[in-house]
């Protein structure tokens, strides 16, 4: 059974149609129902689910109506990984990279738990290999060896939740060795640190 780390009031009917409508939902869609029970969660700590008012500026943010035109993004691993969901048809859960552009990559789960179970024992798996991740924590600072586009500021913006302005995380990822977060742990943010690597890396505390 998954763990709500956090879990939001019931959307609105006509927020949840109007929303639905606009992305081309189909009306048994797993989304219109979890949304009916509420409106966007965080899942074990880890898995977020977007509310009605994130999803059409994520699904913008990471071109998904010109990369998986048939898919619909609702939410993320807080560390690069995708969820995606078919539009219509069978209910099934997309978990992908955030710079991969392939929906054959993705691994494919039946229901959300299932995909839950997968992400967490992934992190689980990862803390296994090296022994210091889970205490490793430090900063993520720039690299500043190649100028990043805005596609690439908005990703990283939200692959690690920053706060930062557009304009004002662009130039700290134009000037070499700037905290762009800092006291996180390695773990949280591995599979982020490895897609944008030319962007940013970690720094180990002393």
């Amino acid at each position: 059974m998954i763990s709500f780390t956090e879990k939001n009031s019931p959307a609105n009917v006509n927020e949840i149609e109007s929303i639905c409508k606009e992305l081309g939902i189909s009306e048994k869609n797993w989304l219109r129902k979890f949304w009916r029970e509420c409106n966007g969660a965080v899942l074990e700590d880890q898995i977020v689910i977007y509310p009605t008012d994130q999803i059409l500026e994520r699904n913008k943010t990471y071109e998904i109506d010109i990369n998986f035109p048939e898919y619909i993004l609702i939410g993320d691993d807080s560390g690069g990984g995708l969820i995606l969901i078919p539009k219509k048809g069978l209910e099934k859960f997309y978990f992908i990279g955030s710079g991969d552009p392939f929906i054959n990559d993705a691994e494919v789960f039946d229901s959300i738990e299932q995909l839950t179970a997968y992400a967490m024992a992934d992190v689980d798996s990862d803390s296994d290999s090296d022994s210091d991740s889970d205490s490793d924590s430090g900063n993520i600072v720039s690299v500043a060896e190649i100028k990043p586009k805005a596609s690439d500021v908005l990703k990283i913006k939200k692959d690690f939740n920053l706060d930062y302005s557009i304009a004002l995380l662009t130039k700290k990822l134009e000037k070499k060795d700037e905290i762009i977060s800092e006291n996180v742990k390695l773990i949280k943010y591995k599979s982020a640190l490895k897609l944008h690597r030319q962007f940013v890396r970690f720094s180990s505390n002393p």
